[in-house]
């Protein structure tokens, strides 16, 4: 009895070692397909917040995988559903829907991860490696890229936060908002143009007329009254500056008529030069002096 005891434990021992031997090729080639399948992979997310786990594994930090990946979506519910197969209940898998936070988000896949030193909000992350660990398996991220403020304003649709609208839901908001508009327009024309307010209208715009005339024939006057009190005075300062002008423009001729007769005093000679003393000779064509007749 013994001995077939013993027979049979070194038949099951072989057989408990290909078993073992086999599960854990198709560990490695899951491990080598899902690191094959999510390494290197950038896609667009938000770092919402850091969760506790559990108490063996401790905090993770939670990422939100943009609703625009729907590639990457399935490639992880493709890799969770691998390791599913050779990781049942052991272990930990950090890839989880968003609708297990309990927050105010839109549905997708949460990525618990390790993030050290960067703050909350919109990201362009990198899948670094993905990490089998005694409890869990996590997908370690590198922070490629913080989303500046001019794309805050696109984030809640790139993140998944804000489901965009379809284009028959914008029409009819657009169309819905038109329509109120042209309503309270009609409501505002309708109590602006009462029996009373367009009464007070007439009244201030007759108001208006009378005061703009009345003010243009006042202007006018006092305009006529200012210029020829203008030229009352201009020829008042005409007539008696006159000889003023005529004394100050003689005296100027006489500083010049000085001023040429002293340059000629300067440039005149002091001895004028000998004069010619030409000889006067008489002389007579008809008359001419011979001693003769006298005799």
């Amino acid at each position: 009895m013994t001995s077939v005891m013993q027979s049979s434990s070194a038949n099951s021992s072989p057989a408990s070692s290909r078993l073992d031997s086999s599960d854990d090729m198709a560990i490695v080639l899951v491990k080598k397909y899902v690191k094959d399948l999510l390494r290197s992979r950038i896609f667009l997310g938000r770092y919402l917040e850091r969760r506790l786990v559990d108490q063996r594994i401790g905090y993770r930090d939670v990422v939100l995988v943009s609703a625009a990946e729907t590639e990457l979506k399935k490639d992880l519910l493709e890799a969770v559903r691998r390791l599913r197969l050779v990781y049942p209940n052991l272990h930990w898998i950090g890839v989880t829907d968003s609708s297990t936070l309990g927050l105010n988000v839109s549905s997708g896949m949460c990525m618990w991860t390790e993030i050290d030193n960067q703050p909350f909000g919109p990201f362009w992350f990198q899948i670094k490696s993905i990490k089998f660990r005694e409890h869990e398996i996590l997908l370690t991220l590198n922070c490629v890229r913080h989303i500046t403020d001019a794309f805050i304003e696109l984030e809640p649709i790139l993140t998944g936060a804000v489901k965009p609208k379809k284009v028959e839901d914008s029409q009819v908001e657009v169309k819905a908002s038109n329509d109120e508009s042209f309503s309270d327009i009609k409501e505002t024309l309708k109590s602006a143009l009462s029996i009373r307010n367009v009464k007070e209208f007439v009244t201030f715009i007759v108001a208006l007329v009378i005061a703009v005339f009345t003010g243009s024939i006042a202007f006018v006057n006092f305009l006529g009254n200012f210029i020829l009190a203008l030229l009352r005075e201009f020829s008042l300062l005409i007539k008696n500056s006159t000889p003023m002008l005529l004394g100050f423009l003689d005296f100027l001729s006489k500083i010049v008529g000085g001023f040429y007769i002293l340059l000629a005093m300067l440039f005149k000679p002091s001895n004028p030069g000998p004069q010619n003393k030409r000889s006067v000779a008489y002389f007579d064509n008809g008359n001419r002096y011979n001693g003769r007749d006298f005799d």
